[in-house]
């Protein structure tokens, strides 16, 4: 083997080693969640679920919206539901119900109800009220039928009420509901257990196994899951791998005297009573891919199945469906086994060096070819080995390969092609040239107030921040004459060159039409006909425009489709608002603008800014907002312009915690100065 395939072989094995390393480390632990989720569609997919309904351990008794539209519930809080509710699970243990566990918490009682009603309280014109669900609770938890749910909340953990507690004997037939969420909010595992007082607790799906089996949880699954005492939850695709039960249909299978429906459906099960509802208690898990319409669709015993009122599926799902999901896979051995990050870097690797040789070995397009190949081979064998129970990294080991062949691939372009110096040549010039543009672009908007603003008692201070090298927002701030001045801000469509190049269209046109401020409505017209003009590529600005007298202290101003600036008075705490006062310019060639004006007092605060700082987004997508910029200005009233501003611009930037800027950040600050 000659020196230059020798190097390229080496260059090829570091590659592949960097590769592995990389999908090894904590920073890919995100894709080892999101590769679970996706396996779990596909072998849903592929291959259905491996179950029948029927074979399910658990079943789910819903509170769901049939119930909440069916008499006697409809209309009625559920704090009064509790003798309803202990009928129908004294019918359950009857019935032969292994154990009934409560993924719904009553943290309060009627009885307890301190309103006053005549000469006495709602709770004690209801003594007694609870009595039938409390005996039912007692006589079900003497037989370890019955575990009643909690939440810890940090130090004041959410419990059901004091009544409920001492029917069961307390803390022996209470367990938490918590579950445990990953890094990207996602519910993947359940714990198994929890420390409370310095001694672990049982959750409340390990509880009920053990107590279906007569045996605490096997000390294997404690430490399968790749997170200590949790396992990884094998989530079924679809909606229906559990049966669930309308609770409306069982109160009236109590009322028609039923019990065989009873003994044909929940002898021998573990029942849990939940909520089935559209919003509340609903939870993103590893099946959020997989997810059908949910509705209590198990059989029926005296209540017509109602017409399926949800027909398309969310990513989330009932939290019940959660504890009952890891009460069958505790029962049914069937728990996911995760790889490590260990045995993921060294699978990386081995993905990543075939790779990599591909990309030696063949041409560029081949070698593609041949990773999508091993893709698909990978994609197969992850699945298969996920219908086990085994859940392979998924996309570590293939970003590694496509890492790897990129790279491999460049590296026989830089070695085989000089001509990429020309290239990188070529962008650079480009790059040069976008930083030429973007100085040009600065040097058009002022960086300071013009000669007699400051002596007018104004304080004003602009800034923008562009999303690229160069941007589409603008603002100007002119002299009309000694006393009168021009301040806008404005927001072109799009961005980079073009938005750059319409951008100083407008000042220019601005600066031409508005130049005595006399007639506004008259200026900004015929600024917006300079700008439909010969306008081919339909482009066009909002823009907020106001000519402040500085004597007087009044602005009169024309917001054409721009965000409302925002007006703080002095000593004030609400914001009033410059709303749009005609469409933005550029659209419409015959629109009509309407002026309005305002009288800034000493102290006050107007704040001009685009769009850019409000639809701001963090990494999840969530937008900053008014409210958020109104808080901020609420932050710094009474300091300078540049304080207001940079004060701003530092709250966006820490919203958005590294997220990509989508769009350019232009906000410009005016405070009128105590005489």
């Amino acid at each position: 083997m000659d020196r230059v395939r020798l190097r390229a072989a080496a260059t090829a094995f570091l590659v592949a080693l960097c590769a592995g390393l990389v999908a090894g480390s904590p920073l890919c632990d995100g894709l080892r969640g999101l590769s679970i989720d996706v396996l779990t569609t596909l072998r849903w997919r592929a291959f259905g679920n491996a179950q029948p309904p029927a074979a399910s351990h658990a079943v789910v008794v819903a509170l769901d919206e049939e119930t909440f539209r069916t008499p006697p519930f409809e209309g009625t809080p559920t704090v009064i539901w509790t003798r309803e509710i202990g009928r129908v699970l004294t019918a359950l243990t009857d019935g032969g119900a292994k154990v009934v566990g409560f993924d719904i918490i009553f943290p309060t009682s009627i009885e307890q109800s301190a309103v006053p009603f005549g000469d006495e309280t709602v709770g004690a014109r209801l003594r007694g009220f609870d009595r039938d669900f409390l005996r039912a609770l007692a006589l079900g938890a003497r037989d370890g039928k019955v575990v009643l749910g909690q939440v810890q909340h940090q130090e004041k953990p959410l419990l059901p009420s004091p009544g409920q507690r001492a029917a069961v004997g307390f803390g022996r037939n209470i367990r938490a509901l918590n579950l445990y969420s990953d890094p990207d909010d996602v519910i993947r595992r359940a714990p198994l257990a929890f420390v409370v007082d310095g001694a672990p607790v049982p959750s409340m799906a390990a509880e009920l196994a053990a107590r279906a089996t007569g045996a605490p949880v096997a000390a294997k699954f404690a430490a399968a899951g790749a997170v200590p005492d949790t396992i990884t939850l094998n989530f079924a695709g679809g909606s229906d791998d559990i049966p669930a039960f309308s609770f409306a249909d069982l109160h009236a299978c109590v009322e028609k005297g039923d019990k065989d429906f009873f003994r044909r459906h929940f002898e021998g099960k573990i029942v849990l009573i939940g909520t089935l509802l559209d919003v509340e208690d609903r939870k993103l898990t590893s099946k959020r891919f997989a997810t059908a319409p949910e509705r209590a669709g198990a059989d029926r015993c005296a209540l017509p199945m109602p017409e399926a009122r949800q027909t398309f599926a969310r990513d989330s799902i009932s939290g019940v469906y959660i504890h009952a999901t890891a009460v069958n896979n505790l029962l049914d051995r069937n728990a996911l086994t995760e790889f490590g990050r260990i045995a993921a870097g060294i699978v990386s690797f081995a993905l990543a060096a075939v790779a990599a040789a591909a990309a030696l070995t063949l041409a560029p397009a081949a070698a593609f070819l041949a990773f999508l190949g091993l893709a698909a081979a990978w994609t197969v064998s992850a699945t298969l080995a996920f219908r086990g129970a085994l859940a392979l990294p998924l996309f570590e080991p293939l970003l590694s390969a496509l890492a790897a062949l990129g790279v491999m691939i460049g590296y026989r372009l830089v070695v085989s092609d000089r001509s990429l110096a020309e290239q990188i040549a070529h962008r650079r010039a480009r790059e040069a040239e976008l930083a030429s543009a973007a100085a040009i672009q600065r040097a058009m908007l002022p960086s300071h107030p013009p000669d007699g603003f400051t002596q007018a008692r104004f304080d004003v201070f602009p800034h923008m921040m562009p999303a690229r090298e160069i941007g589409g927002d603008l603002y100007d701030i002119v002299s009309l004459d000694a006393n009168r001045f021009m301040i806008s801000i404005g927001d072109v469509c799009g961005k980079g060159i073009p938005a750059a190049l319409f951008m100083a269209i407008t000042q220019t046109v601005m600066r031409l039409e508005v130049r005595l401020g006399q007639d506004l409505q008259a200026e900004i017209e015929a600024a917006n006909r300079q700008l439909v003009a010969n306008n081919r590529e339909e482009m066009f600005t909002t823009l907020f425009c106001g000519v402040l007298d500085a004597t007087s202290g009044t602005m009169t101003w024309c917001n054409c489709g721009h965000t409302p600036a925002l007006l703080l008075r002095r000593g004030g705490s609400t914001f009033e608002t410059l709303r749009t006062s005609g469409p933005p310019l550029g659209v419409i060639e015959t629109a009509r603008y309407a002026p309005r004006s305002v009288a800034l007092a000493a102290g006050d605060v107007l704040v001009l800014y685009s769009d850019g700082v409000t639809e701001a987004e963090d990494p999840r997508s969530a937008q900053f907002g008014i409210e958020r910029l109104q808080q901020a200005l609420l932050e710094v009233r009474g300091q300078s312009a540049s304080r207001i501003v940079e004060h701003v611009v530092r709250r966006v930037t820490e919203f958005a915690d590294g997220a990509p800027q989508a769009d350019d950040i232009t906000c410009v600050a005016i405070v009128r100065n105590e005489p």
